[in-house]
Order: C-alpha cells, then sequence, then structure tokens
C-alpha cells in the first residue's frame, strides 16, 4: 500500500536533506582538518625530538667545555707551592751548583721565576771549597740562572772567610756573585768593609770596591 505524503511532509524532506548534507560537510571538513593537524605533528615531532637531542647535546659539550676552561684559569691562577725544594746545575765550565729553600713559589704570571724564603746557594758543590752564601728572601729565575738574595745575606768564600751584606746577585752560569750593598766581614787575615763586592769563579778571587777599609791581624 502506497503511503501519501502530505504537502508539508513533501516539504520537509529537502530540508532534512540539505541539513543532513550541510552536518556531513562539516563533518568532512573537521576530519580534513584534524587529518592535516596529524600530519603536521608527524611530520615535525621526529625534527623536534631530533633539535631537542642536539641541544641537550650541545649542552653537556658547551658545561665539559666551560669546566675544563675554569679548571685551565684555576690553574693558571693558583701558584705552585714547594717545601724543602732543591735546584741542581751546572755553571759554564761545569761546575755543580745547589740552590735549596724552606719554601718556594712559582709565580703564576712567569713561570720562570721563583720565590724562596731563606734560601741558600752553593758554588761548586762538588769541589773541595764550595762558596756559600744564603739569604732571608730570594728570587731565582731559571731561564737567566741568575739569583737575588736580600735580608741578612751571609757569604762564605770556602776559604775561612765569611762576609754579611744586605744584598746579593748570584750568576750561577759564571759562578761569580756580586753585591751593591756595604759588605763587613773577616778573613784569614784580618777585618775588612766596604761599599760592594765580587766573588769570581767561585771563590777563587774576591775583590772589594768603595771606602774599602780592612784591619790586618798579626798571629
Amino acid at each position: 500500500m502506497a503511503a501519501e505524503l502530505t504537502e508539508g511532509e513533501g516539504k520537509a524532506r529537502p530540508a532534512l536533506a540539505a541539513a543532513a548534507a550541510q552536518r556531513r560537510a562539516a563533518e568532512m571538513e573537521r576530519w580534513k582538518r584534524r587529518s592535516k593537524r596529524i600530519g603536521f605533528y608527524r611530520r615535525v615531532l621526529p625534527w623536534t625530538m631530533l633539535a631537542i637531542v642536539l641541544a641537550v647535546a650541545a649542552w653537556v659539550g658547551l658545561r665539559a667545555f666551560l669546566s675544563a676552561r675554569q679548571l685551565d684559569v684555576t690553574a693558571a691562577t693558583s701558584a705552585i707551592h714547594m717545601t724543602n725544594p732543591k735546584f741542581y746545575g751546572r755553571d759554564s765550565k761545569g761546575r755543580s751548583f745547589q740552590l735549596t729553600a724552606t719554601d718556594a713559589v712559582r709565580d703564576v704570571k712567569d713561570n720562570n721565576i721563583v720565590n724562596l724564603h731563606a734560601p741558600g746557594m752553593m758554588l761548586d758543590s762538588g769541589g773541595k771549597q764550595p762558596v756559600k752564601v744564603a739569604g732571608g728572601r730570594g728570587v731565582y729565575r731559571e731561564d737567566t740562572k741568575m739569583l737575588e738574595l736580600v735580608g741578612g745575606v751571609l757569604l762564605q768564600d770556602g776559604r775561612g772567610s765569611a762576609f754579611r751584606s744586605a744584598q746579593a746577585s748570584v750568576d750561577t752560569r759564571a759562578g761569580v756573585v756580586t753585591g751593591q750593598k756595604d759588605v763587613s766581614g773577616q778573613g784569614p787575615l784580618g777585618r775588612i768593609a766596604a761599599s760592594s763586592y765580587a766573588v769570581h769563579e767561585s771563590g777563587a778571587r774576591v775583590t772589594f770596591a768603595g771606602g774599602v777599609k780592612t784591619h790586618i791581624e798579626n798571629r
């Protein structure tokens, strides 16, 4: 039996069909947009993860580099301290010398400079009459092999003479000790005082200059 449509129902059906079509179109549009987003995320996510991994690796490398630089800076700015050090060497004629101190600190700006506390130098240390010179403080240069002494300098020439001064310069290469400050002392022949002095050939010859005063003792 065929159903008969009223006039109102006939007009409503096209409207319903149009509404359903609009809904389907809207859903299809939403699905397309969602598909595009998913595709975009699928393409971008691996690159984002790779970028994160590279950033973490770069940060770790940077931290390691900065830590190494910090260690280098700390090492470069930290003075090297030595207790009871001993330095050995030979002069231009092959004679040995020995330098000692109670404490030594290597300069942070110039590694050739060593600051010494209570230094003592022995020239021709392997010989029968070595020259000994000591002071309160000193600076030794490893590049020039020069030793500068100040403060209560005591010089013993190895032949029974002892002299005191406020300053001494020791050229370990030439085996020469010089002083430009007042010196006074005593030897086998008597007492002597002068404004400057020099010890040559590791004690073989001692000279005085400037207001020399001597007192020879008869024995």
